[in-house]
């Protein structure tokens, strides 16, 4: 590995890539390290390997974070600007109610026009290299990986969240953080299922419901989700489950009381769901399996607009898409993603603690992040010396 180069990228996921092309194809010398054998790879499992990289209907809403903070780098970086930004890198979309792909529908897709955009810039990536330490030295940072030592001008600390660490995701880059003096706000899995008490699991496990999922904290209820409910033998899953999932484990981590609620037939009010069981019964209502369950209950008509259970867990960060909690917005510079406590350090994606739902929330916040990151290195850059890997 060369001992120095301008800009070192720790990380060549979503964020890592995108901003490594775009300061190589400023002329910027950069090294991505990527402990991974491979770039990409959490990116290439996204949206069931689909990869919803953006969404029309864009707005801080979709979002957990500082609300004005957000706001900011939203207006910056609308759904439009990525979807150019990805154009110029031969990635063709397709749109489906707001909801933005590559046109081939694979993950791959993104990910070869991401690499290809670093390396023919001149990009190094060097996988296999797992970051484990920086410190300053003057007016350089030190890096030791584990194939040696390298040392950069700048550093930019795209290294992931904790979350599915089976695709690379272990919390490295919030030690590397908190060694140059950021905080770390504690950490859940987000946008996972959730592990549930009652013994009729396994004998519904497999079937999905078209309804309305919804969450109870120590008695009170939670505005809900309508969609697709998965059900699966340790308990709930699914986007409505996803979208609501850091609640129950905020909720969890402070020993409150948490229970899901489900609607089977959210489009019914309960005198017409009444009226209907009266004359047709519920067979035609809900999946054969969950007929002697419900049968087997005291009022189980009513079961199907409000069927209760205990929430116990969530299905963990091995599960999890991404992670809530991390580094806090406000120590960083929103217009540049530089650092507040470390000059010439940059913060991007899931370190930071924001997170958003499903429909191509965070990969959207990644790319916004590495392109304002980027943009203020060469802007920094601009008019200075520029140096050299070597």
């Amino acid at each position: 590995m060369e001992q120095y180069c301008d800009v070192v990228i720790v990380g060549a996921g979503a964020s890592g890539l995108l901003c490594g092309g775009i300061l190589a194809e400023a002329g910027i010398p950069v090294t991505l390290l990527e402990k991974n054998a491979r770039a990409g790879k959490k990116l290439s499992a996204t949206g069931n390997g689909r990869c919803n990289f953006t969404n029309r209907h864009m707005d801080t809403d979709c979002f957990y974070g500082d609300k004005a903070w957000l706001q900011k780098l939203l207006a910056e970086y609308p759904p439009e600007r990525i979807v150019r930004r990805f154009h110029k890198l031969g990635v063709y979309h397709r749109e489906r109610e707001g909801y933005i792909y590559p046109y081939t529908n694979q993950a791959a897709t993104v990910v070869e026009a991401l690499l290809d955009y670093a390396r023919r810039g001149g990009a190094r990536i060097e996988t296999e290299c797992k970051a484990v330490s920086v410190r300053p030295a003057g007016d350089r940072y030190g890096i030791r990986t584990s194939q040696g030592e390298i040392s950069s001008r700048y550093l930019v600390l795209a290294a992931g969240g904790s979350a599915a660490a089976g695709l690379g995701g272990s919390g490295s880059g919030y030690k590397l953080a908190r060694s140059l003096g950021h905080t770390v706000h504690k950490t859940y899995p987000a946008l996972t299922g959730l592990a549930c008490g009652g013994d009729w699991w396994n004998r519904v496990a497999g079937t999905r419901i078209q309804g309305r999922f919804s969450l109870r904290i120590d008695g009170r209820d939670l505005t809900g989700e309508c969609g697709e409910i998965q059900i699966v033998r340790d308990g709930v899953s699914g986007i409505p489950v996803f979208q609501l999932c850091r609640v129950a484990a905020q909720a969890l981590s402070e020993g409150r009381l948490v229970q899901g609620i489900i609607d089977f037939v959210p489009a019914m009010e309960r005198e017409d769901l009444s009226a209907w069981i009266s004359s047709y019964g519920i067979s035609g209502l809900v999946q054969k399996k969950w007929i002697p369950v419900l049968e087997s209950l005291p009022g189980s008509w009513e079961q199907l607009k409000e069927f209760p259970f205990p929430i116990l867990d969530t299905f963990g960060m091995e599960r999890a898409q991404v992670t809530m909690g991390g580094i806090p917005t406000e120590e960083t510079t929103v217009e540049t993603m530089e650092s507040k406590i470390a000059r010439n350090v940059y913060l991007a994606g899931e370190l930071l603690d924001v997170d958003g739902r499903c429909g191509g929330y965070n990969l959207h916040f990644a790319w916004s992040c590495a392109m304002a990151a980027a943009e203020a290195i060469r802007q920094r850059e601009r008019g200075g010396q520029r140096g050299c890997c070597r």
